[in-house]
């Protein structure tokens, strides 16, 4: 996962975003970077799941959400110059929470190939 965000970091500077709403939803301001970061992640995951629109649009939302309560808990928690074992441990409980929300909006099929992608990442930074 850590691989899939970096590369989306990659392509990050080269898109831009706005946030996600739905019917009836108030836009929600995120910063900048978060909103780009998002766009690129849920870019990048789509390529290779196959969202329709509405999964696309949840995942982005789902993306916002998640980038910028660990933006928050970064902040707040100075864990920019932790070491990295401290680092994922106060952040595990997020990443635990992302990973079964967007497990709940992925169809079977997708669920599959969401965690081979998750192993072949993983994989390849061995």
């Amino acid at each position: 996962m850590k691989n899939l965000l970096a590369a989306a970091c990659l392509t990050a500077g080269l898109t831009s975003a706005t946030p996600a709403t739905g019917p009836g939803d108030e836009p929600k301001s995120y910063p900048k970077s978060v909103a780009i970061h998002a766009t690129a992640l849920t870019q990048a995951l789509a390529q290779r799941i196959h969202f329709n629109e509405g999964q696309y649009v949840q995942i982005k939302k789902l993306h916002l959400n998640y980038l910028e309560q660990r933006r928050q808990l970064e902040f707040e928690l100075k864990l920019a110059n932790a070491p990295a074992a401290e680092r994922d441990e106060q952040l595990a409980p997020l990443q635990r929470r992302y990973e079964q929300a967007l497990s709940n909006l992925l169809d079977p099929g997708q669920r599959v190939a969401y965690q081979h992608l998750r192993a072949s990442f993983t994989a390849h930074r061995l």
